[in-house]
């Protein structure tokens, strides 16, 4: 007989996504592929485009590592030696960041720190903000959109730089919850 399956609260959802989209641009320019991030039942897994490759000798397919991805105790097949689990590698780097909430980039564009060149930037690393205030603006197609945080908190890290492009929920900038 299988364990019923339960259903994730959206909570839970809202926190593994966030780790998963937190990890994705920590991972950025590296040579990882495949990202599978779990909470109890709740999984999501990533998987980015693959490089062109020739055919594997053991009749795989094109570019993958022998053996499947695992997160067990130990690396599997294909793992480097010494490489930490996937397990243990989500929980070093969630021990670092559990407390950080990204302020994510809401569509395709330029990111702005202030109103205008010279302008004192919305926020800058140590100030507190409020839920929904203005962190900064993207531009695109000529239009400015507002970025407001989505909960309050002390800016702890700006990641984007002004005036620089960025993605659709590109982290901009990390808070730190506030204790009141």
């Amino acid at each position: 007989m299988t364990d019923p399956v339960t259903t994730p609260t959206p909570e839970l959802l809202q926190s593994v996504w966030a780790e998963a989209r937190d990890l994705i641009g920590r991972l950025e320019g590296s040579s990882v592929l495949r990202l599978s991030v779990a909470a109890g039942d709740c999984v999501i897994e990533i998987e980015r485009g693959r490089p062109q490759a020739p055919a594997s000798a053991d009749g795989g397919e094109p570019g993958m590592l022998p053996g499947p991805l695992t997160a067990g105790a130990g690396p599997g097949p294909g793992v480097a030696p010494g490489a930490r689990s996937a397990s243990g590698a989500f929980a070093a780097i969630t021990d670092a960041v559990d407390s950080r909430v990204p302020v994510l980039a809401p569509l395709v564009g330029t990111f702005y720190r202030a109103q205008q060149p010279g302008a004192k930037p919305f926020a800058a690393e140590g100030d507190v903000v409020d839920a929904g205030q203005t962190v900064g603006i993207v531009e695109a197609m000529k239009l400015m959109n507002e970025v407001g945080a989505a909960e309050g908190g002390r800016v702890v890290e700006i990641v984007a730089e002004d005036g620089e492009p960025v993605e659709f929920e590109q982290v901009l900038m990390y808070l730190e919850p506030v204790d009141e």
